[in-house]
Formats: structure tokens, C-alpha cells, sequence
């Protein structure tokens, strides 16, 4: 009944989210296309350890020595695609509504990644495992992260229907899932977890030592891995089970 109840709200979430981005389409008519994919080399003068990127646009990144930021797109989106530093993050969105596309992708390569970040329909990978010491990830407004990391401390936030899948391997993992959205960490290997979620949200995790979970409004963490100390609160139809 419980996992009944998950499913609806989150079909609910999703369609409500949908239902938002098709009526902004239709209000904001904005620019289409021409097919005549180019690429373009943006010129970054400022550091930056983060991403942010929003409005559907697709990124992908992988970190190098060499900083590069290169757009594909259809000829006539070029200009209209932004990518700009603010404080010490990468801003890749569009000045303009895109309703139809032949390609919009970002690559990134960088050499310290910190925070990556999607909103409103985007969606951002990785080209390889990303490495360091911490990152947080988080999504939004149905737009979706999958990357593979390694790093000492990963911390993860999804919302409002949007998806985030994690692999690779960390000491400490940390996330936070709410409104019908998922976060898919069940490659992830981490020692310690410390999980939350709420409103019709879901969490997967592999913990290898601790396990510190909190669900609650129908929504569900589920670990693919019995640590030796679990600590678990389940409320107002939240659901903490083993795969």
C-alpha cells in the first residue's frame, strides 16, 4: 500500500512538472533550431569549481589540466546559449526559450570539480569518474545529474521531480530527496550514509558501515548493502527497507 502510495504522488509530481514546462512552451514561443549544428570554443578567463546549468540545456564533464568550454549547437542558438562565471561557478543557460534543437550540448573539461548543479529540465553527466575531496550535486525542477565519483564526501539534493544517479565510491554520502523526485545511489559505495526523504520522493544507497535514514510523507529509502549500524525513522507513510 505504502509503495502504492509513492508511485501515485509520484506520477502526480511529474505530470504537475510537465504540465509546467509544456505551458511555458506554448506561452514563450521563443527560437527553433535551423539544423546547421556547429561548435564553438568559449574563451573562460575566470576559475571556477562549480556548474550550473538550467533551461534544458545538456552539458558533459570530465576533469583536465586545460580548462574548455565547448558548445555544439545549431548555428543560430550559438549566441543565444550563456556560459559565464559567477562567483566561482560555471552558468551555462540561454537567453532565449528553445523549443526545438538539432543539438545544444556543453562539454566542460576542468580540473577541480566542487558543486554541480541542474534546474528546469537540463541535464548533466560525466564523461569519466570525477575525482577530489568533496561535491555536493543537485537537481531540480525535472532535470537530471548522472555522474561517476570518486571523492571523500559527496552530498546530494534532488526536488520537484528530478533525478540524480550516483556511482563510484565515497567515505561520507549524504542526501536529501523531496517532491516525487529520485536519487539512484546504489552504485555508490560509501561508508557512511546519512539519507532523507520526504513528499513521495526516493532513495536508493549502498551503505558499507552506517546507515542514518529518515523517510517520512510517503516516501521510500531503500539500501542495497546491511551495514553494521543502522538508524532508521519512518513517518507519516515513509518507508526505510533493504533491497
Amino acid at each position: 500500500m505504502i509503495k502504492f502510495i509513492i508511485l501515485c504522488t509520484k506520477v502526480i509530481i511529474v505530470a504537475v512538472v510537465a504540465l509546467l514546462f509544456s505551458s511555458c512552451k506554448q506561452v514563450f514561443e521563443g527560437i527553433k533550431g535551423n539544423g546547421n549544428v556547429q561548435t564553438e570554443q568559449r574563451k573562460i578567463s575566470e576559475p571556477f569549481t562549480k556548474i550550473s546549468v538550467s533551461r534544458g540545456l545538456e552539458v558533459i564533464v570530465e576533469q583536465g589540466d586545460v580548462v574548455k568550454v565547448e558548445v555544439e549547437a545549431d548555428e543560430n542558438l550559438l549566441k543565444h546559449i550563456t556560459t559565464k562565471v559567477e562567483n566561482g561557478t560555471l552558468v551555462i543557460s540561454s537567453d532565449e526559450n528553445i523549443y526545438s534543437a538539432e543539438k545544444e550540448v556543453v562539454r566542460v573539461t576542468m580540473p577541480t570539480i566542487e558543486g554541480l548543479e541542474t534546474t528546469s529540465g537540463s541535464n548533466l553527466s560525466s564523461a569519466s569518474a570525477l575525482k577530489g575531496s568533496k561535491m555536493y550535486v543537485k537537481s531540480s525542477s525535472g532535470s537530471e545529474i548522472d555522474v561517476t565519483a570518486e571523492f571523500d564526501t559527496i552530498s546530494s539534493e534532488s526536488t520537484s521531480g528530478s533525478n540524480i544517479t550516483l556511482s563510484g565510491k565515497a567515505l561520507k554520502f549524504t542526501s536529501a530527496s523531496s517532491s516525487g523526485s529520485e536519487i539512484e545511489a546504489g552504485n555508490l559505495l560509501a561508508n557512511e550514509v546519512v539519507s532523507q526523504s520526504t513528499s513521495g520522493s526516493s532513495t536508493n544507497v549502498n551503505p558499507r558501515v552506517s546507515l542514518n535514514a529518515k523517510a517520512s510523507s510517503g516516501s521510500s529509502i531503500e539500501y542495497t548493502n546491511t551495514p553494521k549500524t543502522i538508524v532508521k525513522e519512518e513517518t507519516s507513510g515513509g518507508s526505510v527497507s533493504s533491497l
